[in-house]
């Protein structure tokens, strides 16, 4: 039995906490803010990608497709296949054809279903598909872990912003804390990483019964989504380009004084800083009826991706040890995150050398 620090309580930190401590380790969480799942964790588009959101990066879409059903083993009580799940590709300025998109899905085994739907202008994309994927609730997926880690024993400490000095006070050291990667590595400086950091808006929206029951995609360059968002009526919207307030490359996020107040919080309410008038007027050329959405209010967070891989759309998974006692877990993919915990498990058994 090894004495484990797991840092970072969003879903790659808690489920490998629970993996860990399932395994009879004696684990803790440690999480800056003041519940699991506040971050990027609870803040996205909550769909459980099956690949079909890849089609530039090929190894993408088949992670996606391979780590589906480990995570519905884990957690299927917090996804729901009731929504009707669509992607379009648009007929101007993607970086993939209708015709290369459907060849991507054949290779991947993607079942689709070609089809007409109501709400997008026919005359702005290549096609329309029917798919079948599923979207996460994340205040149920919240509940679950919670109950998952009282279960397995494991010792969570909230409000606790760990630091480098935390690496003595544990056998293996995980590191999952996404934005903040580098944070614990300031004693190891050679072992931090650049990372490309995105300031993120998701506006929530009020939408017209057109669009009930739609969780929607127009691929592939900068383009949206929106999604049903839990058990509500409303939808959060993406957009590629009007999402990001602000980016940077290195190794820590700038987080810009006037969002201090508003990242991680959840949804904040009439808020003093969105492009909400952007994200509709584009979405408009796609989705005419969208110019009616109410704008109920935002939510803020950091996406965190490699560098450089623009061109491809790349979302790898990393788990990999740093040195003989610190482990980096780095993804963004909510459904790769049981399959992750696994492969730390691996790594911490042979730390054990059982």
């Amino acid at each position: 039995m090894l004495r484990v620090v797991v840092i970072g309580g969003g879903i790659f930190g808690t489920t490998t906490a629970i993996k860990l401590a399932r395994a009879g380790h004696e684990v803790s969480l440690v999480e800056k803010y003041s519940d699991i799942l506040q971050a990027a964790s609870g803040i996205n588009q909550y769909r459980l990608h099956r690949g079909y959101h890849y089609p530039r990066s090929p190894e993408t879409g088949k992670s996606s497709r391979l780590a589906e059903s480990a995570f519905l083993d884990e957690y299927g009580e917090a996804a729901t296949d009731r929504f009707n799940h669509y992607y379009c590709i648009a007929k101007d300025n993607s970086q993939i054809s209708g015709k290369n998109f459907l060849k991507f899905c054949d290779a991947t085994g993607l079942e689709y279903k070609l089809v007409t739907l109501p709400c997008v202008k026919t005359s702005e994309v290549d096609l329309v598909v029917k798919v079948k994927e599923f979207l996460i609730d994340p205040i149920v997926l919240r509940r679950l872990i919670q109950k998952k880690l009282d279960q397995s024993g494991v010792r969570v400490r909230l409000n606790y912003l760990a630091d480098e000095s935390i690496i003595d006070s544990y056998d293996v050291i995980i590191n999952c804390t996404y934005a903040n990667l580098n944070f614990i590595l300031e004693r190891y400086p050679k072992l931090q990483q650049t990372y490309q950091f995105e300031l993120c808006e998701k506006p929530i929206l009020k939408l017209s019964r057109l669009f009930n029951r739609i969780s929607l995609v127009v691929l592939d360059g900068p383009f949206l989504c929106i999604d049903p968002y839990g058990k509500t009526s409303w939808h959060v919207m993406g957009n590629v380009t009007h999402a990001i307030h602000s980016s940077n490359t290195g190794l820590f996020p700038f987080l810009p004084k006037q969002y201090v107040s508003l990242i991680d919080r959840g949804m904040i309410n009439s808020s003093p800083i969105t492009n909400i008038a952007k994200f509709l007027i584009s979405a408009t050329k796609f989705l005419p009826a969208i110019i009616g959405a109410k704008h109920i209010g935002s939510m803020y967070t950091f996406r965190v991706v490699l560098p450089n891989v623009d061109h491809t759309d790349e979302r790898p998974t990393l788990v990999y040890k740093l040195n003989d006692k610190v482990i980096n877990v780095f993804s963004g993919k909510i459904g790769n995150s049981v399959q992750a915990a696994e492969e730390v498990l691996r790594l911490v058994t042979l730390v054990n050398g059982s």
